[in-house]
């Protein structure tokens, strides 16, 4: 049970945090004040997307040690990952008729990939002190270093499946090189066929 205590804690962890400050902010200077354009937004959220979140993302991940990580919380993480790739890929296999890894990859994210770096850790960390924020920081670990990188394998599995579903008419069945190939044959017919016309045009 949740105290008035804890929930105390929470707010004062919450909003004090200058995470937050930031973003009501940011979020006041544009929808009210008007005070960034889009294209100036747009430059803002390429500078958090390859700057800000990284840098968080690396100053937890560094505190962490894999050589002293909860047995106890790998194990729950793995068959939460599991059972959620497993009841995902049932739904959608029944309610809509067929397999879909592309919701599965979606489902997987939403419900087992939460925004534990910018949310959890403060919260946590003002609910249950540091033990919570050591857990957390092995969340982040994992997710940084072995779940993120999970999905994009699936993300390039989709894609891969996509393309043998609906493959181009002129390039079924083949690969890069083929594709290199074929693209040397058509600059060789071109040029032939410009060679032609040059002729064309001196024998007039």
């Amino acid at each position: 049970m949740i105290s008035s205590k804890d929930v105390y804690h929470v707010v004062a962890a919450t909003i004090p945090f200058p995470l937050y400050v930031a973003m009501i902010l940011a979020y006041t200077s544009v929808k009210w004040w008007k005070l960034f354009t889009p294209e100036q937004c747009g430059g803002i959220n390429k500078f958090v997307a390859k700057f800000s979140i990284p840098l968080l993302s690396f100053n937890i991940i560094s505190a962490n040690n894999p050589y002293n990580m909860s047995p106890r919380l790998l194990l729950s993480d793995f068959v939460q990952k599991l059972l959620a790739i497993v009841l995902i890929g049932v739904v959608t296999r029944f309610w809509f008729r067929g397999w879909r890894l592309s919701l599965v990859i979606t489902g997987l994210s939403l419900s087992t990939l939460p925004n534990t770096l910018i949310i959890g850790v403060p919260v946590l960390k003002a609910m249950y002190g540091g033990k919570a924020e050591s857990l957390l920081s092995q969340i982040v670990f994992l997710q940084s270093i072995v779940w993120y990188n999970f999905l994009l394998f699936l993300f390039e599995v989709n894609a891969a499946m996509d393309a043998t579903a609906n493959p181009s008419p002129e390039v079924a069945g083949v690969g890069t090189i083929g594709m290199a190939l074929i693209k040397e044959n058509r600059r060789m017919e071109q040029q032939n066929m410009n060679k032609k016309l040059l002729r064309t045009q001196e024998g007039k």
